[in-house]
């Protein structure tokens, strides 16, 4: 998924929140469908949990999508969703956090808060879905992946001579 090149635009939107967006939940349906087809991933708890679940679930599954995740503060949504494999979701509270969210994190999952003027969150929405990812810092975001499926090294503290601590990789032996 990180080798993706290009913008969101045009592609399925999962898009999944939870009760601090009911209030507006059309005004989000209408930002979000300027930019693709919109599903929403939701159950009827409007948990932030399920919600997360729900929408890395389906991007995993869709190569042809991006996701939105709308909470409060959008921080629970980001950290529940980074714990999917394969899914690169990006905090954005500003349009520079997202323009930076994909050209240099190829981020697959945008993470919005509900507490944010509606405004700032669609500049936001429109900025994420249309800038592309040109392949900027691949081989970080490849060791990245490696962290997913522990293929890198641990790395372990070495007393040193001085007040600092250096890091040294240890070799798995199982």
């Amino acid at each position: 998924m990180i080798r993706r090149l290009g913008a969101h635009t045009g592609k399925r939107i999962y898009f999944g929140y939870d009760r601090y967006i009911a209030p507006i939940l059309a005004t989000y349906r209408d930002a979000l469908s300027a930019y693709g087809t919109v599903i929403e991933a939701v159950d009827e708890q409007l948990h932030y949990l399920s919600s997360a679940e729900l929408v890395c679930t389906a991007v995993r599954a869709d190569p042809e999508s991006f996701g939105v995740l709308c909470c409060g503060t959008g921080m629970g949504m980001s950290i529940a969703a980074n714990k999917f494999r394969d899914i690169y979701a990006a905090r954005c509270m500003t349009v520079e956090d997202a323009e930076m969210a994909r050209t240099i994190n190829n981020s697959n999952v945008l993470c919005i808060a509900a507490k944010t003027e509606l405004a700032i969150n669609r500049t936001i929405i429109s900025t994420f879905a249309t800038t592309a990812y040109t392949g900027r810092k691949l081989e970080e975001l490849e060791r990245i992946t490696q962290f997913e499926t522990a293929e890198t090294p641990p790395l372990r503290a070495v007393p040193a001579a001085s007040r600092y601590v250096v890091l040294d990789v240890v070799r798995r032996t199982a």
